[in-house]
């Protein structure tokens, strides 16, 4: 998003600076609001993400007479998204659990013997972040679990998904090579 997108949208919500400042800011504090109504774990970010999309949408062309009630059209998409992007993982979760469960004791031993080694490769600080951020917590306390060692890590909670998937994306690959070769 660049200034004059951003110009332009505070316009929409006021032709006066101050005003429209204060209207940003309570548009802001609200969408934080409906997100964590609506169980988002990361609401600022989410209405961070609203703001942008209308900023996008609006220098695309939109003809947008109430920027509030536009904003909340997005953050209502945006709770499906990560709502649909929340169940996929679950699923995909539990079904791992479920064929790992109803595997025979060699296939779980494959695993490990190709995970084990794969998880070795990464140094101690690496492994003991993997291990933290994918303790077996559900629902709002896994959130606020991630959010406090976000924190204690004293970065941001997007900051600590993209050092995660990060370092699952480095798995996943060790993992497919020592598969092959398996």
């Amino acid at each position: 998003m660049n200034p004059e997108d951003f110009a332009r949208f505070l316009k929409l919500l006021s032709p006066d600076t101050e005003e429209a400042g204060r209207l940003y800011v309570r548009l802001q504090k609200k969408l934080v609001g409906f997100f964590s109504l609506k169980g988002v774990s990361d609401p600022g970010d989410a209405a961070a993400d609203t703001i942008d999309r209308a900023v996008l949408r609006i220098a695309a062309g939109a003809d947008v007479p109430d920027v509030e009630r536009y904003c909340f059209g997005i953050a209502r998409n945006i709770v499906k998204e990560r709502s649909r992007i929340l169940q996929r993982e679950n699923s995909a979760f539990h079904k791992f659990i479920e064929d790992l469960s109803n595997s025979s004791a060699g296939q779980v031993e494959r695993i490990y013997n190709i995970l084990k080694p794969c998880f070795e490769q990464l140094d101690g600080e690496e492994q003991q972040l993997l291990l933290t951020y994918c303790h077996e917590i559900q629902g709002r306390a896994r959130t606020e679990h991630r959010r406090q060692l976000a924190e204690t890590m004293e970065m941001t909670v997007q900051t600590l998904r993209v050092r995660v998937t990060r370092l699952r994306n480095r798995l996943t690959e060790c993992v497919q090579k020592r598969s092959n070769t398996v």
